[in-house]
């Protein structure tokens, strides 16, 4: 099992340098096209590319019980909706935001988590929770305190899109309760994307072929890399980390694509922004770590007696 937590937060690193990198090409990849057709088409190029996989588990996938069946396809579905809403509010953000605003602003769906949780699926919830969220709360004013109001609107946007960010998280893990198929679970959430935004793309956008293929290297790198891959390696790596090792790793998310942005586009964030990263990275983790500290002091005490 520990080879198995060393590999799966080697795989979780690797996914959040993979969705650092990719915000530039999301930023970039938006010239020619809207963000709509852009998230369109990274969706169906991830489903074709996890669906050879998916297909190796299909004997699994159907001999769930009937009884668990409507539960598993229900969940299928709003993990495929939630995954929509996420990426284009955060795909259409960045068309106002700085790339180093949406990546730090998305890590925020770590401390929302456990809040969605509480409300919804009735779980405890942790004193020191509420506590991250205001550290966060207080980091993000600092991260677009100084924008202007178009950029401030997209950065609101970027925050609701990590609150359906963490509904996924969350049926995420309902779908590993009943069925331990990851690639199906990937591959059907990436389908229900593109056939969902289909004719939304028409409807609010005018794509065309030659817009796509101008942004056809930012469309492919998004699409293979940070869809089929990277969502690929966090549904392999939640099945074996602990929750604080993840938070870890994903916060890493926002490193990663500031630096992307600084070295690759010349975006800089000033002293004041910094400290709002800072603070935002210092909240994730401590939604994560206390409790596990806690939890781990109430349980020696229970050995010492």
């Amino acid at each position: 099992m520990p080879s198995k937590q060393f590999t799966a937060t080697i795989l979780l690193i690797l996914a959040a340098l993979i969705w650092g990198t990719a915000f530039v090409a999301q930023s970039t990849g938006m010239e020619f096209i809207g963000p709509l057709t852009f998230t369109n088409i990274r969706f169906l190029i991830g489903a074709l590319l996890v669906a050879p996989l998916a297909f190796k588990e299909r004997e699994l996938f159907f001999n769930v019980e009937d009884a668990k069946k409507i539960k598993l396809y229900i969940i299928l579905f709003l993990t495929g909706c939630s995954l929509l809403m996420g990426s284009y509010l955060q795909q259409y953000a960045l068309l106002y935001t700085k790339i180093g605003n949406a990546a730090f602003l998305t890590i925020l769906y770590v401390p929302f988590v456990p809040i969605i949780s509480r409300f919804f699926l009735k779980k405890k919830i942790h004193w020191s929770i509420w506590f991250s969220v205001s550290i966060c709360l207080i980091g993000s004013y600092y991260l677009t305190s100084q924008s202007d109001f178009e950029a401030k609107f997209a950065d609101i946007l970027v925050v609701i899109c990590a609150i359906f960010f963490a509904i996924h998280c969350i049926l995420i893990d309902e779908f590993f309760e009943i069925i331990d198929a990851p690639f199906t679970l990937a591959s059907t959430q990436f389908f229900i994307c593109f056939i969902i935004s289909l004719p939304l793309i028409f409807i609010f956008e005018e794509p065309t072929l030659s817009g796509i293929y101008k942004e056809l290297f930012e469309i492919l790198y998004v699409g293979i890399m940070s869809t089929g891959i990277a969502y690929t390696l966090q549904i392999i790596g939640q099945r074996y980390v602990k929750p604080s090792t993840a938070a870890i790793t994903f916060s890493l998310e926002g490193v990663f694509g500031a630096l992307s942005a600084w070295i690759i586009l010349g975006q800089f964030l000033t002293f004041v922004q910094m400290i709002g990263c800072l603070l935002i990275i210092v909240g994730v983790l401590i939604a994560q770590l206390i409790p596990l500290i806690n939890q781990e002091a109430a349980d020696q005490r229970f050995y010492d007696n």
